[in-house]
């Protein structure tokens, strides 16, 4: 009887011993207005904002004139034969 009770006191002891190791992790329960909010998030997802190109009127003066020299001289470059000359 005594060589059971050591196997039983051993066997209790590791699991004993795994269940203190490792820690269970808690799970966060969700309410129903967290859950409300998922399923409205997955039916009606926010709307992503369109680029929006940059019109002459938002640049300022300096920065006008930095982009017009820009696309003179690509422009420039890009001619060939007769209308570079």
């Amino acid at each position: 009887m005594s060589i059971l009770g050591e196997i039983v006191k051993s066997v209790a002891d590791g699991v004993v011993s795994e269940i203190r190791g490792k820690r269970a992790r808690r799970r966060k329960r969700t309410t129903a207005t967290g859950m409300l909010s998922q399923i409205e998030n997955i039916l009606f997802p926010h709307k992503q904002q369109t680029s929006r190109k940059k019109t002459t009127r938002t640049r300022s003066a300096a920065q006008q004139r930095r982009v017009k020299s820009k696309t003179q001289r690509l422009t420039k470059s890009q001619r060939t034969g007769k209308a570079r000359r």
